[in-house]
Formats: structure tokens, sequence, C-alpha cells
């Protein structure tokens, strides 16, 4: 029979390799502990919306502006709207034939035919000896007012205000119902010389669309 001491030594190989198994992990496969795969991130947005120096259409033809359509000429390029013009401007448009510094814009505007053509004067200073030529011209049997004014321009209070000498604008206003429709054509004089005939005829090619 052993003794106390005999029992005790051989029973302390057995409690050893218990320990030792307990601490290293006798058995267990590392390789088989599955992670949680990683949060999957969404991809980055991007900015899709066209800038305002590229054109919208260069090829000319027909166009429908707030109820009015017009023959465009071939060459003109409409633009897209600033944010500062949205809202306000129905269209925009560069006529790179004529000038790189030609714009029109085309709006429908409240307030009175009247009272924006005075506006208009107010944001050009005339040289001596020069003055507003104004007339009637026929638009799809109504009469326009054609304003033409030249001089320094000011644009009068606005975040991208300008003011500029030797500037023209041929300003052309349609009585229309509940807001008359205005065509307003700056640069140059010397460019706006190169854009006046195909101005007219943009002009005389108006339909109202019923």
């Amino acid at each position: 029979m052993k003794t106390y001491f005999e029992r005790k030594q051989s029973i302390l190989p057995v409690l050893l390799a218990l320990t030792v198994c307990l601490v290293l992990g006798c058995g267990s496969d590392h390789s088989s502990v599955q992670e949680e795969p990683p949060i999957p991130t969404a991809p980055a947005l991007t900015d899709s919306a066209p800038e305002t120096s590229d054109p919208v259409s260069d090829s000319g033809g027909s166009t429908e502006i707030d109820g009015i359509q017009f023959q465009v000429p071939s060459g003109w390029e409409q633009v897209a709207l600033s944010p500062a013009q949205q809202g306000m401007i129905s269209a925009s448009f560069r006529i790179p034939d004529a000038g790189k510094d030609v714009k029109l814009t085309l709006s429908s505007v409240g307030g009175g035919i009247a009272a924006n053509l005075e506006r208009w004067r107010g944001q050009f200073q005339l040289k001596p000896g020069e003055s507003p030529v104004e007339k009637t011209i026929p638009v799809d049997g109504v009469d326009a007012v054609w304003l033409d004014l030249r001089g320094t321009f000011d644009s009068g209070p606005a975040i991208d205000a300008q003011v500029a000498s030797g500037m023209r604008m041929i300003g052309v206003a349609i009585p229309r119902s509940p807001r008359d429709f205005y065509l307003k054509l700056t640069g140059p004089r010397e460019q706006l010389l190169n854009a006046a005939t195909e101005f007219q005829d943009f002009v005389k090619s108006a339909r109202f669309v019923q």
C-alpha cells in the first residue's frame, strides 16, 4: 500500500499536465476561430451637377422657354444657370462667334414693362450726346419694346455686381400675362455688333405656345 507521500507524488504530474492544457489551450485550433466580417462602407458620393460654364446645348434648333418657342441660331450655346440666377432667370445663352463676353438672358418678370425698362436705363451711364434707342417691333402679333443702350454699365447692388465701360445692351420686353417676358443681350459694344442681326432674328422667331 502506498503511503500518503507516495500518492501525493503520483498525482502531481497529472495536475501539472492539466494546468499546462488549460493555459495553452490543449486540443484547440486557433485557425478555426471565425472573426466577424468588417462592416461594409458606402462608396463616396460624387457631385454630378453640371458646371455653369459647360454648354447645355449648342446645336441650334427650336427651344421653348416660359411658353414661347424660339429658333436658336446655329453656334449659340445654352448654358446652365448659376445658383444666383436660378429662380430669376429662365435661360442663358452665350454667342461665341460674336465674342466671349456676349451673353443673353431670358426671364419672365412682374412689375410692369415701363418700370423694368426704367431700371435698365438706370444701369447705363451714357456718353454726352448719346441717348437710348427705343422702338416697337412685332413679335407673333403683339407689340414688343426694343431698347438699345450704350455706355458704362453698372449692374447695381448684387453679389456679382460689375461696372464696365464701353458696353452695350439690347433689351426686348414682350407683353405677357401674368408676367411679361424679357430678353437681355449684353457685352462690349464691338462684340455686340456681331450678334445684333442674329439676335433680332431670334426675337422675331418667337411663337407663343397655346
